[in-house]
């Protein structure tokens, strides 16, 4: 038979379980890339080595669940349509693999109580939870104080020449009154009897009601979809939560308002075919918020409808998700994504748990997250590399990097390093700024504390290409961070074209960082032809060019990465997202005791070509001679770079623009000072790259 393309798409999925994988989950679920035109698939699972068919079906899409339980041995699967097939594949199941059925929707929902408040927690917890969360519950209830001040928002209308407001500012609004202030008023109405908060709540719903769904309000309209966003997030928990406050009519009109919300996330979700091509970052949240819809509207909306929807996020959440969430519990987006896309599907799982027991969190990702926070979300880190949000944030998106990102991870799985910075960043709340859904969390009902493993002073992700090597990840007052990317993801989404970036912190100040930032809105001139591109990275440009953004095919490889306790060396393959040259590799090599840091690169090119090393930092730097320094207090760096060209030509700007001249690209709104270090180096065919820094943190 002939094979399948499986040609990856920016935004498509990829195969699982890999060819010869011990998989984690019993039964695994399987999934390749969606073949164009295919409108149905053959599947089949066999196990070895009598070749005795365990599951077979067919499928419209391009995943399959096996619905039982496999017997621990070896197995193989192929998926076959017309005269082509994906081709055998072989898996592992251990006997230690975690039983993963996920219940289907009918089950769950015969689980769901005839009873309100019914979402996350039921009446019965409620002594138990106000006793467990009584340090949260004061900082609700400032919240609730800031709330009442505020009032309510009045109707977005950005999309008007004469509207009050800008789309930006709409969308900081409506974080504000809808994620924060909304929330935090349904939460102390249910946990603190506060009947101010409970009646500001009430109000809310029904001043909501009275938006349009079909206009700015729209998860699907076009005046884009944050503040659709924003009230799909949260209506279900605080209709559930203030239930017993509307009369007849009033619960009528808000449950009614909701179904039309929920209705928008179906249409988009199947539209864009999310199970297919699940890169979409804001598509990726709705499946969480339509099976909330599901479990607190059933029994007043269509049994089939409940049914519907809650299938689909049964469907995503036990398959494909998370796409950018690898295994060994890396991000692919970046920290500033995880620290919320870990987070807006929280509410979801929480709910089901509580109805049936079932765990979505049985997941690897999910019990090896805390890890990657370690490593890229630590206490007092001024910047969080890589991706979109990597800059210093506390002022241009408050609350979007999660105030605790640990959170649940931790508690739940992570080793004690994770709980304790939990607790530090707790502690440092004065404030609720987004993700309060899950702040006042049911207490864990299966928790393994430390199966995300001992913490390390290194970390690989080599699913989602995260790396990080640090000189003692527990102290972060005194540690040193080299932190780099190298994925299979590509360059799509908020990753950018930054295939071999690398960041270097010390005492949580970005000594080397990526350039840029939003600007004053996502997607403005500044953010999509500086930040996203490899000249605002640290990173090589050939004959002035860098690696494409939005592909899938510019990818890195990791060749190695080893950790001796001293030294801590990784080696990229950086072919693909160079396609202008033959070959080239770059090594990272970090020095502990030395607190020295090496980098090498070898290319290779077709023809003579101009080579840019590029490097960006928040510190002012100081050229003398061979030697540049920078300094951002208490830290430090010393920077020395040969070639088989010579020095290069060294320069230095705080302008936002290419290193061979051309337009400038200032943001919108400036965060802080940024420098960006050029070494140029004659044409050639052939250069070796050894950069060198040796690294104070103070």
């Amino acid at each position: 038979m002939k094979q399948f393309r499986q040609k990856r798409s920016p935004s498509s999925i990829f195969p699982a379980p890999e060819n010869g994988e011990v998989v984690e989950l019993n039964p695994p679920s399987l999934q390749w890339v969606a073949e164009p035109g295919v409108s149905l698939y053959r599947v089949r699972v066999e196990r070895l080595p009598q070749q005795e068919t365990v599951a077979a079906g067919t499928t419209a899409y391009n995943y399959f669940r096996i619905r039982r339980l496999l017997a621990p041995g070896r197995y193989r699967w192929n998926v076959a349509s017309g005269d082509a097939e994906l081709g055998w594949r072989e898996f592992e199941v251990p006997a230690s693999a975690r039983p993963f059925l996920v219940p289907s929707a009918r089950e769950v929902l015969a689980r769901v109580p005839d009873i309100h408040p019914r979402h996350i927690h039921y009446r019965a917890d409620l002594p138990e939870l106000r006793e467990r969360h009584k340090p949260q519950l004061e900082i609700i209830r400032r919240n609730v104080k800031l709330a009442l001040s505020q009032g309510f928002m009045r109707y977005p209308d950005f999309y008007r020449p004469d509207g009050r407001i800008d789309y930006r500012r709409a969308f900081d609004e409506s974080r504000q009154y809808f994620d924060r202030n909304l929330v935090a008023c349904a939460l102390a109405f249910l946990l603190l009897d506060d009947r101010e908060a409970g009646q500001y709540a009430h109000e809310a719903v029904l001043r909501l009601c009275e938006w349009n769904p079909a206009g700015p309000a729209s998860v699907c309209g076009q005046w884009g979809d944050e503040i659709g966003l924003s009230i799909c997030r949260v209506l279900p928990a605080v209709l559930d939560w203030t239930w017993h406050l509307y009369t007849p009519q009033e619960l009528k009109w808000a449950a009614d308002t909701l179904a039309r919300h929920a209705e928008q996330l179906w249409e988009r979700v199947t539209g864009e075919e999310f199970l297919a091509h699940p890169g979409n970052s804001h598509v990726g949240r709705l499946p969480g918020y339509l099976g909330e819809a599901a479990l607190v509207l059933y029994g007043t909306i269509p049994d089939e409808t409940a049914e519907r929807w809650l299938n689909y996020a049964l469907e995503v959440y036990g398959s494909i998700f998370p796409h950018y969430g690898g295994r060994d519990g890396g991000w692919a987006e970046g920290p500033f994504y995880a620290s919320s896309y870990t987070k807006w599907y929280l509410p979801f799982f929480f709910a089901l748990e509580r109805h049936c027991g079932f765990s979505f969190l049985e997941k690897p990702f999910y019990r090896r997250v805390s890890q990657f926070f370690l490593h890229f979300a630590p206490p007092g880190q001024e910047a969080h590399p890589f991706g979109d949000g990597n800059w210093p944030t506390a002022d241009e998106w408050p609350g979007f990097q999660a105030q605790d990102p640990f959170g649940v991870y931790a508690e739940r799985f992570g080793p004690p390093e994770a709980r304790e910075f939990s607790r530090q960043l707790t502690g440092a709340i004065d404030r609720y700024e987004l993700h309060l859904l899950d702040v006042i969390r049911p207490r864990p009902p299966h928790p393994e504390p430390d199966a995300a493993g001992p913490a390390s002073d290194s970390y690989c992700s080599r699913d989602t290409g995260l790396l990080s090597m640090r000189r003692c990840v527990a102290d972060p007052v005194h540690d040193v961070a080299v932190l780099a990317r190298c994925s299979r993801y590509g360059t799509p989404s908020h990753q950018h074209a930054d295939q071999g970036n690398f960041a270097v912190l010390a005492a949580g100040k970005a000594l080397i960082a990526p350039s840029g930032s939003f600007g004053y809105i996502f997607g403005e001139t500044h953010h999509r032809d500086w930040t996203q591109q490899t000249v605002g990275h640290n990173c090589i440009l050939t004959d002035g060019k860098g690696q494409p953004k939005d592909s899938a095919e510019a990818v890195g490889v990791i060749l190695d990465f080893q950790d001796d306790g001293r030294l801590c060396r990784a080696e990229f393959d950086l072919s693909a997202a160079y396609r202008m040259l033959t070959n080239y590799t770059r090594t990272l090599e970090f020095d502990r005791e030395a607190l020295l840091l090496r980098v090498t690169d070898e290319l290779e090119a077709p023809g003579e070509t101009v080579i840019d090393f590029r490097l960006h930092s928040y510190a002012r730097p100081a050229a003398e001679k061979e030697l540049v320094r920078l300094s951002r207090f208490p830290a430090s760096a010393e920077i020395r770079l040969r070639s088989t060209a010579g020095a290069g030509t060294f320069s230095w700007t705080d302008r936002f623009r290419h290193p061979g001249g051309g337009p400038e690209y200032p943001p919108g709104r400036q965060l802080c000072d940024q420098y960006h270090l050029n070494w140029r180096f004659p044409a050639c065919r052939r250069l070796r790259i050894d950069a060198e820094f040796r690294i104070s943190p103070g």
